[in-house]
């Protein structure tokens, strides 16, 4: 099978590898380093041992290049619809004419299939594979031929380690079509003495097994009482029909006892190969003395079977037997491919998203613990207090950026929680007293916590938005004027600008508290832009609808809760500004 689909997988989980290595995963630059080392070790490794079996196909099925050929001289139909088979065995030449070229002496096409000769069992995963890659359209039309002669083997326990071989090599074809291929199997014995008759030869039939019955493979296959019994036929090759059956019956026993079961034997630790078609075939051309059928003559009778006919005409191909080879639909290379990609996707959105729950944990625990050692410190200690300050102050400055920017994608896929921790780190700040300022003077005077500018929210905002309407900057300068007001008026005093939305109790919670913050965000982004005023200097928060200055019982309750506060915060040596000339 072609292996471009294979390689676009490869190369695909070694990106999303990477991807998930320096973008998700939250580990030190060297561990990183050895993750994508290693990723890429494996992928190099793979593509490497696919090219190598690529060059192994190209040398073991050189034959396969004239299929092509062949092919061109059938019509288009018959060639896209004829059954492949893969003859293999100790039998499988005998198919195939001797002396011609190699196309010819190794490819085979009758009426009802394509007959491709392999030489070795190991070498059937290999030309499939070819098979496959050349014409795609072959796939799901192949099958196995075991043709078998045991009359050139001696030894019983050699032929069964050959099947027990050939079963293996199936179930690695198998694995590589994606389907359980049929097999059909062929045992070839030499009964030639039986047929061959100088003035009147016996006519040469292929014999079924089915359910431990024998028929003739003809056309009708009919079974072989039936055609021993025809009265059609002259009484001396009725007589010779009647010396054949026990033969052919006692054969077919032997193919049970032996192939069947070892093709189908549970010791082995592979899938079972169950024969679709089986077939006997009752001259041979070759055999050796003490072979495996002599032994069984002998065991039965007591007497071994003469053959002094050796007939060397070719063997003409079973096509009654494979004429309905069943079709498997596998999936295609590229369906293959693409349900491929979709796991791989899958595992790494499932590796991304574990990822990022982790990272998102150990981000609210970070800030968590920031505000408890924020919090563990004593008031007093005004240089550690300082230092925490500054902590949680660069804290709410990357909470803002998410906010406004976007979260990084290490803390994305729909997991990010970071607005909750907005409220928690401006009450720590809120509470939070500078280091008295030493001066000549014995009293150190604390300005008192001035009152806060009170904004209407309809004066600003239209209803239910958060972006400044127009007319609303006359306003927004009065609320400017009144801040630098306060602020000199306390010039050696630092400040720190809080400015909170608020809303009425129409409408739902949550979306109150999202407006309610966007509309301070909005009031601070304006002062920001026409003033001097550096946005360190501020803090912004929604309280939605939980800070009401009256009840919201009517109309014009209501009206009053809907504001924007700013609160001027005294600190230490924060946010001083420099006095304008």
């Amino acid at each position: 099978m072609s292996d471009y689909p294979k390689r676009i997988q490869i190369i695909y989980a070694l990106i999303l590898s990477l991807l998930l290595l320096f973008v998700f995963l939250q580990i030190t630059i060297g561990w990183k380093i050895i993750g994508a080392v290693l990723a890429t070790v494996i992928a190099t490794g793979l593509l490497w041992k696919m090219q190598r079996y690529r060059k192994v196909v190209v040398k073991s099925t050189k034959n396969v290049q004239f299929l092509d050929e062949k092919l061109e001289l059938l019509p288009a139909r018959q060639r896209y619809r004829l059954p492949i088979l893969l003859v293999t065995g100790n039998a499988a030449k005998d198919f195939f004419p001797e002396n011609l070229s190699l196309a010819d002496s190794n490819i085979l096409i009758s009426s009802e299939a394509v007959w491709i000769y392999v030489d070795e069992f190991s070498h059937l995963p290999i030309v499939y594979d070819s098979l496959v890659a050349k014409w795609p359209d072959m796939l799901g039309r192949v099958g196995i031929f075991l043709a078998l002669n045991p009359e050139v083997e001696e030894k019983k326990g050699l032929f069964i380690a050959k099947l027990q071989a050939f079963r293996q090599s199936w179930v690695d074809t198998c694995r590589i079509a994606k389907y359980q291929m049929p097999v059909y199997v062929s045992t070839h014995v030499g009964l030639n003495d039986l047929i061959y008759d100088e003035n009147n030869p016996l006519p040469v039939h292929w014999f079924q097994s089915e359910k431990h019955k024998l028929y003739v493979l003809d056309h009708s296959l009919s079974p072989i009482d039936n055609w021993v019994n025809d009265i059609k036929i002259p009484h001396h090759e009725r007589e010779r029909r009647l010396r054949l059956r026990p033969f052919l019956q006692e054969t077919q026993e032997w193919i049970e006892d032996v192939i069947l079961k070892t093709l189908s034997d549970n010791k082995q630790p592979i899938a079972k190969c169950i024969p679709t078609g089986i077939a006997i075939y009752p001259i041979n051309k070759t055999m050796v003395n003490g072979n495996l059928v002599q032994k069984l003559w002998e065991d039965a009778t007591s007497l071994s079977l003469p053959k002094t006919h050796n007939i060397q005409e070719g063997i003409t191909p079973p096509d009654p037997l494979v004429k309905f080879m069943p079709i498997a639909y596998p999936f295609s290379p590229i369906i293959t491919m693409i349900l491929g990609l979709i796991i791989i996707t899958s595992l790494f959105v499932m590796g991304g998203m574990g990822a990022s729950y982790w990272n998102n944990v150990k981000f609210i625990e970070q800030i968590q613990n920031d505000i408890n050692d924020y919090h563990s410190i004593p008031m007093d200690n005004y240089d550690n207090k300082k230092i925490a300050l500054d902590i949680l102050q660069n804290d709410k400055t990357m909470l803002n950026q998410y906010y406004t920017k976007g979260e990084p994608i290490r803390l994305g896929m729909g997991l990010y929680r970071g607005l909750q921790l907005v409220e928690p780190l401006n009450n720590a700040m809120r509470d939070y007293v500078s280091k008295p300022i030493v001066t000549p003077q014995p009293i150190v005077v604390v300005p008192k916590p001035l009152p806060p500018i009170r904004l209407d929210s309809m004066a600003l905002f239209e209803s239910g938005q958060s972006s400044l309407k127009a007319g609303s900057e006359k306003t927004l300068i009065n609320a400017l004027i009144e801040i630098r007001k306060q602020i000199k008026a306390n010039p050696q005093t630092g400040w720190l600008i809080i400015i909170t939305g608020h809303t009425d109790s129409v409408g739902d919670d949550t979306k109150n508290l999202h407006l309610s913050f966007n509309r301070a965000m909005s009031v601070r982004d304006w002062i920001l832009k026409n003033s001097d005023i550096p946005e360190a200097c501020f803090a912004i928060q929604g309280h939605g609808a939980k800070e009401p200055l009256v009840d919201n019982s009517t109309p014009e309750n209501r009206a009053k809760n809907r504001r924007v506060e700013i609160n001027l915060v005294p600190q230490t040596s924060n946010c001083i500004l420099v006095n304008e000339n």
